[in-house]
């Protein structure tokens, strides 16, 4: 592409993507309809769908969703109010990750080449540490579960490749994933012993910072991590 094509593209794509987001505001507003209610007008809406024409939804609006920014935590436990919590983490596993992957390549492509120039002094060493343990600082940051989308954005303006990021997301976010569809599963219908789920979602999210705590200690290039700015 050349490279007078490259910045009115780019705000062209921010333009439009600002209109979006507005638009999708105003919407909501205008609703009136609490973030709380989501999950469950979700549920009822998707229910009379049927299963594969849901979940074909539901994927696709989780990858898209940060272009609205619409709260990652609530779709998550939506799916297992919706599907329940073996096919709610299946379908969260597919969406969470395509929306993690997708908001890391927009900002990427957005705002790592201005990031670059701009680096001088600890910037670049941090920038260089992130690069050289990719992997092991999106892995840490995933199970201590930073603000999701802080970190999409985040790590796409930084040197961390993007494989790096997509592993150490896969795995990261595994542990609070699970955690959160077990908490919407509770609800679900046929969900047997719901004590046991509601102790197995609490179990997972303190799994992930476990490891975390783990992995920190092993490695002192993470120490201070969590610390970084979001």
């Amino acid at each position: 592409m050349p490279k007078h094509l490259i910045n009115p593209l780019k705000l062209l794509f921010g333009s439009l993507w600002l209109c979006l987001f507005f638009m999708a505001l105003t919407l909501w507003w205008r609703s009136g309809i609490a973030l709380t209610e989501v999950p469950v007008l979700l549920e009822r809406w998707l229910d009379d769908v049927g299963l594969f024409n849901a979940a074909l939804v539901y994927i696709v609006f989780y990858a898209v969703r940060p272009l609205v920014l619409f709260p990652a935590t609530l779709l998550t436990v939506a799916s297992g109010l919706i599907f329940g919590p073996c096919l709610g983490t299946f379908f969260t596993i597919i969406g969470e990750n395509a929306s993690a992957n997708f908001g890391f390549t927009l900002s990427r492509w957005f705002g790592r080449h201005s990031v670059e120039k701009s680096l001088s002094g600890p910037l670049v060493l941090w920038d260089a540490r992130l690069k050289e343990n990719g992997f092991l600082a999106v892995l840490t940051m995933r199970l201590i579960m930073l603000p999701f989308d802080a970190v999409n954005f985040g790590c796409g303006l930084t040197a961390v490749r993007h494989r790096d990021y997509a592993v150490g997301t896969f795995i990261g976010i595994l542990p609070s994933l699970i955690g959160f569809v077990l908490l919407g599963g509770i609800v679900a219908p046929g969900v047997q012993n719901r004590a046991l789920v509601v102790a197995f979602s609490i179990l997972f999210m303190l799994l992930g910072f476990g490891i975390a705590n783990v992995l920190k200690r092993r490695d002192t290039s993470l120490q201070g991590i969590e610390k970084e700015p979001e």
